[in-house]
């Protein structure tokens, strides 16, 4: 394989250098509404007001789908008595 004058291979093209095989996920990772267990009511807050009321998609940005499941998830997070 011909080698150019700085060492790199002449045949390659650049962004193929670059890349690896190996590549991995940023350790810190967000999850989804849908993914948000409902054993943790920490996380599920961001979707409540203070006094508990849900959230409308307005506020959450949440696509209409996933705002059912957070608002389902909710309800029975109240039902199991996990969150005020």
């Amino acid at each position: 394989m011909p080698v150019d004058r700085d060492g790199s291979n002449a045949n390659v093209p650049t962004p193929f250098l670059i890349m690896s095989s190996t590549e991995q996920k940023p350790a810190t990772q967000t999850l989804t509404p849908q993914q948000i267990p409902i054993t943790s009511p920490q996380l599920m807050s961001r979707y409540i007001t203070d006094t508990g009321k849900i959230l409308p998609r307005k506020y959450t940005h949440l696509s209409a789908k996933e705002q059912r499941s957070v608002t389902s998830q909710i309800k029975l997070s109240r039902n199991l008595l996990t969150m005020q």
